[in-house]
């Protein structure tokens, strides 16, 4: 096939190799190499303590890591990474925390455009427009004049999803976005989330929401003891685990 022929791969969001974090003597992330692809959706998952949101927080420069490689949107970060590095990755990564972080003297509107305009990316009224737009799209546009304590967490969390959006980010990072939720408010933000992966948005998802990781993973990645032990397209990691670990967390999913 000629190479005009051939399909074009998607550029890589981020590339990672041998990549390890210490908290003095605990080793975080071991030896850890993974490569997520424009528009591919990932999902993390592992038993607590495994890594998985040290590995997130890596991505972004919240955490830095001691060892490897690292580049998130063609910047590459280095253990010790500027701040302009850490600013130019910010700006095209946005992410999803387990509690959701909005600023509480601040009205719903007004955590969605903080950031857009403070940075400079939009005037307040193009913030003003382009958040409405969001919160339109996660059912919340009547909610734009509250703050945060007049809203329930699934609602804030769908604010929160909203707001990283607000800054038109390349990448979406999820770190258990739902685990502080009452189970009643999982839905709706996983139906937010499953509605972004259907757009196309490239996302990498800390979660213990295995029928979401079946139906918007393209590969789930299980991590144990700081280490990637097994990626794999969904249908093959959850019907046919390759690693006994693995296996014993599954099971340990059915039996709960």
């Amino acid at each position: 096939m000629s190479e005009a022929g051939r399909r074009a791969e998607p550029a890589a969001i981020v590339r990672m190799a041998r990549l390890n974090k210490w908290y003095g003597g605990y080793h975080a992330l071991r030896d850890v190499d993974l490569s997520v692809a424009a528009g591919e959706r990932i999902v993390v998952c592992g038993p607590s303590g495994s890594g998985k949101s040290t590995l997130i927080r890596c991505i972004n420069g919240i955490e830095a890591f001691d060892l490897g490689e690292l580049e998130v949107c063609g910047t590459a970060l280095g253990p010790r990474a500027a701040r302009a590095q850490l600013t130019a990755v910010r700006r095209q990564v946005g992410m999803v925390f387990q509690q959701f972080n909005l600023f509480p003297h601040l009205t719903v509107l007004q955590n969605c455009t903080l950031a857009p305009v403070s940075t400079g990316l939009a005037t307040q009224g193009d913030a003003d427009a382009a958040a409405a737009e969001l919160l339109a799209r996660v059912h919340l546009a009547d909610q734009a004049r509250k703050f945060p304590s007049e809203l329930s967490g699934g609602q804030q969390q769908r604010v929160a999803i909203a707001r990283a959006l607000c800054m038109k980010p390349r990448l979406m990072l999820f770190d258990e976005p739902t685990s502080a939720l009452d189970p009643e408010m999982v839905k709706e933000v996983l139906d937010t989330m499953v509605a972004l992966a259907d757009e196309g948005m490239t996302m990498v998802c800390v979660t213990h929401e295995m029928g979401f990781a079946r139906r918007v993973a393209d590969r789930v990645v299980f991590m144990d003891d700081g280490q990637v032990l097994e990626i794999a397209p969904p249908e093959a990691f959850f019907d046919e685990p390759r690693h006994e670990r693995a296996r014993a967390f599954l099971g340990s999913l059915v039996g709960a």
